[in-house]
């Protein structure tokens, strides 16, 4: 597979009976979208407490992973209301490998098993619809969250490292994580 031939369009994929990740596209953008990004306690493990985020710069950022060659942000839906997001990327085509992050923004749904669905879910389409060998993803040391998504998903500790980022004025460790399909 190429990233010619990697079309964004319509691609929808059943996590559950509840829950389905569709490609977002700026008219997917809403203000609880926003709000989410704005919300230290959604983002505090993320890049994304760093910046004061608009609809307008959120709508960019969505049209810019739209337009993207080798990236696949989709959102989290449950009963057909955005809750949150995963992103596949960016895909290197050439090694067959990716970069995976997500967030729940409704915090009503965390600690439901959600992320875990989701990240399976999203797994399965990489390694089964992309065709890619090696997903990889990180997290920092103190979000025990996603330490037990990534690890009841099949992801393994590559690596640490250590001192990599500050938090909450403290320096932490970041952790590597792959998954590799049997």
């Amino acid at each position: 597979m190429s990233a010619e031939k990697l079309s964004k369009k319509n691609i929808k994929i059943k996590v559950d009976a509840q829950i389905f990740l569709k490609v977002l596209s700026p008219n997917d953008v809403s203000d609880s979208y926003v709000e989410w990004l704005n919300d230290y306690e959604v983002t505090k493990f993320t890049e994304q407490k760093y910046f004061r985020h608009t609809l307008v710069s959120t709508k960019t950022f969505v049209s810019q992973k739209d337009d993207s060659e080798s990236d696949l942000l989709f959102g989290i839906f449950f009963d057909g209301t955005h809750i949150g997001n995963i992103k596949l990327g960016p895909i290197n085509f050439h090694h067959m490998s990716s970069e995976v992050s997500y967030f729940i923004g409704e915090k009503k749904f965390w600690g439901n098993g959600i992320a875990t669905k989701c990240m399976k879910t999203i797994v399965q389409f990489a390694i089964t619809d992309l065709g890619l060998k090696k997903i990889n993803a990180g997290y920092y040391e103190n979000n025990i969250g996603s330490a037990k998504v990534f690890e009841k998903c099949g992801f393994i500790v590559e690596g640490n490292r250590n001192s990599d980022v500050i938090f909450e004025k403290k320096r932490i460790n970041s952790i590597l994580v792959g998954f590799i399909p049997e």
